[in-house]
């Protein structure tokens, strides 16, 4: 007998990484190394550590043979099944997610490759269990914000924010959309307002992009092909439908009837009948003060985790984010990770320097030469470093070359690159498979042969 589980894990890995296009040019966004690991392990992980042994990561069809590679290395006991997308297409997350429509047979956690945080997801999953819910979305609290400096051009970074509105009694998410998307004043309806009476607008909590979501949500998204984005698109819309109630009409006898048109997102919702019943028939209720029904009969029903304050999460999908969580991996990794060892320096590295500080991380393959210093970096697989060159607090990816006599500060360097002879750089983004001539000085610039510059 086989039993259905409760939930499938979903990772999105299909993303070109255009938020930050120089580190990801010709790599998969999520095999850019955050500490000692690719980034997409990070989420893995985290499903491992919750008590998933199976998840389906979408992947570009032309990266999964080198994202494979990549994860059979590090270790990860959860079992991965890889779905492709074609890399001619240019496909959202809700795309990529009704992709999956005839493998997805239970409720499903949708988790984006980017995301790093130090809690897992029972918390959630718990939220969307205790409310039998339509959606359960994990937030962020901001943590500092106070300004990275990051290699390449200085350039002031501006986050995006969006308006989240919470019930505080129930943690029902009742409205959900970009800032961007009101120039001037921000408004709710009045109807809104009188049914949730503990509201809170919040402008500065971080969508995770880890979201729950029920069976009939992806039927739903099967049979209607607008939504191209999951957080931008389809969440917006379900969390606005929920305050709705489903269309009514008159039948030929001038009695009030449910309208089942199989295009509305009601007739998905409503199939849920048993569990419908089970409510009806309850005495539990989620709000106080007056006398309407639990959850005030609404069919679909989204909420709000928020994780302790205190938790660290963070999505690497700028370069900020992507600076600021390697300049804090080692601090993190003990509650990232539940005390999992941290290896610094691989046994299958070559270190012959005799100045590699604690805060270095050294991949397998790499080479460090005699008379070479090292200081709070992180380099690569199969990167060599010549002697009387030093690295300092720097982010050097897999087979590049540093030449002799380099003096390397505050720098990403990409795959492939190579850094000739007598070089000084500092502040600087060396893009793949660039080449920086001998002699050369450079500052807080970006080097590439692509006419593309980053968008910070």
């Amino acid at each position: 007998m086989t039993f259905q589980v409760e939930f499938q894990a979903v990772v999105l890995a299909a993303g070109k990484g255009s938020r930050m296009s120089e580190i990801t040019n010709g790599k998969p966004k999520c095999l850019i190394p955050v500490g000692p690991k690719p980034l997409v392990w990070y989420p893995l992980f985290q499903l491992q550590t919750t008590g998933f042994s199976d998840v389906i990561l979408v992947v570009l069809e032309n990266q999964k043979s080198d994202i494979e590679k990549g994860l059979d290395k590090t270790g990860l006991e959860i079992r991965i099944e890889y779905v492709t997308v074609s890399d001619n297409e240019d496909l959202g997350t809700a795309d990529s997610l009704r992709l999956l429509h005839d493998k997805l047979k239970s409720d499903v956690l949708v988790v984006s490759c980017d995301f790093i945080t130090d809690t897992n997801f029972r918390g959630v999953l718990d939220a969307f269990r205790a409310h039998n819910a339509s959606v359960a979305s994990l937030f962020l609290h901001p943590h500092s914000k106070e300004p990275v400096v990051v290699p390449g051009p200085k350039s002031k970074h501006k986050p995006e924010r969006d308006l989240i509105v919470i019930d505080e009694q129930t943690s029902r998410l009742i409205f959900l959309a970009s800032a961007s998307d009101f120039e001037g004043q921000f408004s709710l309806p009045n109807s809104l307002v009188k049914k949730h009476t503990n509201i809170k607008l919040n402008s500065n909590l971080v969508d995770s992009h880890v979201y729950v979501l029920k069976n009939w949500i992806i039927k739903y998204l099967k049979s209607e092909n607008s939504f191209t984005s999951i957080k931008g698109e389809l969440l917006p819309h379900i969390v606005r439908k929920q305050l709705s109630k489903p269309p009514e009409s008159v039948d030929t006898k001038g009695s009030i009837v449910n309208t089942k048109d199989t295009e509305s997102i009601f007739s998905y919702a409503e199939k849920d009948g048993l569990n419908l019943a089970i409510l009806e028939a309850s005495s539990v209720n989620d709000h106080f003060g007056d006398m309407k029904p639990a959850y005030h009969g609404d069919v679909i029903r989204c909420y709000a985790y928020l994780v302790p304050k205190e938790a660290y999460g963070v999505r690497v999908n700028t370069l900020p984010a992507y600076w600021s969580a390697n300049s804090k991996i080692i601090d993190k990794w003990s509650k990232i990770t539940n005390d999992r060892e941290l290896i610094l320096k691989s046994p299958k590295a070559v270190i012959n320097s005799n100045q590699v500080d604690d805060r270095c991380i050294i991949w397998e393959g790499a080479k460090l030469n005699e008379k070479t210093s090292f200081k709070n970096s992180i380099i690569g697989s199969n990167t060599e470093v010549n002697s009387f060159s030093r690295v300092f607090n720097s982010i050097v990816m897999n087979n590049v070359i540093i030449n002799e006599k380099v003096a390397l500060e505050n720098c990403i360097v990409c795959d492939g690159a190579e850094i000739e002879s007598g070089c000084k750089i500092k502040g600087c983004l060396i893009g793949s498979r660039y080449t920086v001539p001998e002699d050369s000085e450079h500052s807080n610039e970006v080097l590439t042969d692509s006419n593309r510059l980053m968008e910070f």
